[in-house]
């Protein structure tokens, strides 16, 4: 858990300095298509904005590669943790398996599938709900100072300062709750398919 837990606030901080370079990087190179007017405006050559795009560049690369070895370590605990939560799973359903009915054709089958799904299922939940929480929580500095510049469509009082926060969390909450109340049908239809298969 603490992994999980762990690799979703990074992926957050990750997003917040990617923003950032994306940010100076797209930024550096339109001031670079200005560069050499006829003019002579600028002191700048394209020779020194090749540096400045090339050691944005390898800022780039500082930010992502922590990403790059760290993905593949977090999927690896990840699927170890499912594992040994289907294999509990597994065990107790063993455990409380009646020998004296007529045996179900397929059933370690389904037994392996149901065990699968479920844990695929809540692991999906807890790591879009990690990344939703820690990605709104790390640009939280980042909308409220945008909220600061720019004015809000209609007058919310209080939330004025920060409107662009109160609107992603808004929306954030809307999809999550339209989720969580369109997903139940989803999980009765995805009981029935499975009786049908069964």
């Amino acid at each position: 858990v603490v992994v999980v837990v762990g690799y979703a606030f990074f992926l957050a901080h990750v997003k917040v300095q990617l923003n950032d370079f994306y940010s100076n990087f797209y930024d550096l190179l339109q001031k670079g298509g200005d560069v050499d007017p006829p003019s002579g405006e600028y002191e700048d050559t394209y020779a020194d904005y090749r540096a400045q795009v090339t050691a944005e560049l390898w800022s780039f690369a500082v930010i992502v590669m922590p990403l790059v070895s760290a993905t593949p370590a977090c999927k690896y605990a990840r699927s170890a943790w499912a594992f040994l939560w289907r294999t509990a799973l597994m065990r107790a359903y063993l455990e409380a398996w009646d020998t004296q009915r007529e045996p179900i054709e397929g059933a370690s089958q389904r037994l392996h599938e149901d065990t699968q799904r479920f844990a695929d299922g809540v692991e999906g939940c807890l790591i879009t709900l990690l990344d939703a929480i820690f990605t709104l929580c790390a640009f939280t500095p980042v909308l409220v100072d945008l909220s600061k510049e720019i004015a809000p469509p209609f007058d919310m009082g209080a939330l004025t300062d920060a409107w662009l926060w109160a609107f992603a969390f808004f929306a954030s909450l809307v999809g999550l709750v339209g989720a969580a109340i369109l997903g139940q049908k989803l999980v009765g239809l995805e009981v029935s398919n499975q009786k049908v298969e069964a």
